[in-house]
């Protein structure tokens, strides 16, 4: 390291105290802030050479991207972004997704702003994408903003081959997602038939005019989402398929011009796929179109039991106007839905939920094959 980067660096570690755990910066390896050149190859490099454990520090200001920067193969690395360190896309951007990390375990990224180029949250333009992660294990995404991706700011799924390690034990905490089309767990790629990511948590983040879809093809268990705030949303605010042991409570809509949560089975899948276990609670929904509808079965499925154990409860609906269609089936604040002839929910409980009066939806529709309901 240069005289001259050792004394920034230390400059920069008296204001960012957190930089003393890094190994690297990414000054280190060429890539300048604020000067709208293209950086994408001094990020490869670092990310090539850091080893597992090592940390990469990124000093405040803005990195200019053409290109796709990769993370394959690794174990146990750390990016960690200042408050003000921005990953953008530069207008002719080469690839699909801002950053690409695969087959890789023990990751953390941290403080780190990513931005795209198209305000998907009200377009959605698919394709421009943002942080990509496919097969990974026991890693964290903490405290990052991404803004302007057209389709997924950040998706988090398992790789499209039959024999790939799937994604499992991944929290995302702290982030803030403005202007995307989406969040998911599901893998884009064409025919794919493979898992979302296993016991992934989304806790305390802010998704501002941005879905966050929890998808699979393969039945997929164990997904928790808690404190998050949902608000300004063009369509439905939270969407699950395939995904077995949801709990969804403790959370904020604000403003949502769809489906406060919509519960699906997936007509992409293409195997049947067993699924159960869904918690809706606590959670406050003020200002929205559409309630909760929660559907068990697709007209195209064979299934041979009931979905098991669906408890909706506690919540508050507020200013939930039921506007935008004329289905008297969907102007309900809860809904059960199947497209089987006989069978649909089992084991269904809607408890202690409140809602202010003359707001625009009936409460509840229990669908008629639903089995061993309890309402109170």
């Amino acid at each position: 390291m240069t005289i001259k980067k050792t004394a920034l660096l230390a400059c920069l570690t008296l204001l960012y105290p957190q930089i003393t755990f890094a190994n690297f910066s990414i000054i280190d390896f060429g890539a300048i802030p604020n000067d709208d050149i293209d950086d994408s190859a001094a990020f490869n490099h670092a990310l090539q050479t850091l080893s597992e454990n090592e940390t990469l520090y990124i000093p405040p200001g803005n990195y200019t991207l053409c290109d796709t920067v990769y993370i394959i193969e690794k174990k146990g690395i750390s990016l960690l972004g200042s408050k003000t360190a921005k990953l953008s896309k530069c207008p002719g951007f080469d690839g699909e997704y801002l950053m690409y990390i695969k087959n890789s375990s023990g990751l953390s990224i941290s403080g780190i702003n990513f931005q795209g180029l198209v305000n998907g949250g009200d377009t959605p333009n698919w394709g421009k994408q943002g942080l990509y992660l496919a097969s990974i294990t026991n890693s964290i995404i903490i405290n990052n903003t991404f803004v302007n991706f057209g389709d997924a700011a950040l998706r988090v799924t398992t790789r499209a081959n039959s024999d790939a390690i799937e994604s499992s034990n991944i929290t995302v905490v702290g982030n803030t997602f403005s202007n995307c089309a989406q969040v998911t767990t599901t893998q884009a790629t064409k025919n794919s038939n493979v898992a979302g990511a296993h016991n992934i948590t989304f806790k305390s983040n802010e998704f501002d005019n941005c879905t966050l879809k929890l998808s699979a093809r393969k039945k997929t268990t164990g997904a928790v989402v808690s404190g998050n705030s949902f608000k300004d949303i063009s369509g439905t605010a939270l969407e699950a398929s395939y995904y077995s042991n949801i709990s969804i409570s403790n959370n904020k809509f604000d403003n949502i011009q769809g489906f406060l949560i919509n519960i699906y089975p997936n007509s992409r899948a293409q195997e049947q796929v067993k699924w159960s276990n869904i918690l809706i609670d606590n959670n406050n929904f003020n200002s929205a179109t559409l309630g909760i509808r929660l559907q068990s079965f697709s007209d195209s499925e064979t299934p041979s039991e009931a979905i098991q154990n669906v408890t909706v409860s506690n919540n508050r609906f507020d200013k939930v106007t039921c506007e935008g269609t004329n289905n008297a089936h969907y102007k309900k604040l809860i809904r059960t839905y199947s497209k089987h002839p006989s069978l649909s929910f089992e084991n269904v409980r809607i408890s202690n939920n409140t809602m202010t009066p003359d707001q625009g939806c009936d409460y509840l529709k229990i669908d008629h094959r639903d089995k061993n309901v309890v309402i109170d």
